[in-house]
């Protein structure tokens, strides 16, 4: 059984686990915490540029969270990309560094 990339976690390590059992679930989770955060980060960056009176303090606030939680997304996206790769029975996905 191939080992599978779970999402950063922030400290900069990488962790990898096997499918099937109960750290799948908690990556899972991960994922989806992850993408509930940017898609708010998006919703509140979206309503400060509607406002007139937002000043650059807020957008630069708001501007730094969205990168941040944009690239937390990408990693859920290159997670996934590489379970899919894996499920198809290409290459030696998920045990590949991707940047």
């Amino acid at each position: 059984m191939q080992l599978q990339r779970m999402p950063a976690d922030g400290t900069g390590k990488r962790g990898y686990y096997q499918p099937g059992g109960v750290i799948e679930a908690r990556a899972e989770s991960m994922e989806e915490s992850v993408l509930s955060v940017a898609k708010g980060d998006v919703e509140r960056t979206e309503a400060l540029l509607k406002e007139e009176q937002v000043t650059k303090h807020e957008l630069m606030r708001a501007l730094s969270f969205l990168v941040a939680s944009a690239r937390q997304a990408v990693d859920v996206a290159e997670c996934r990309g590489e379970r899919l790769e894996a499920m198809s029975g290409q290459g030696d996905a998920g045990m590949h560094s991707t940047g």
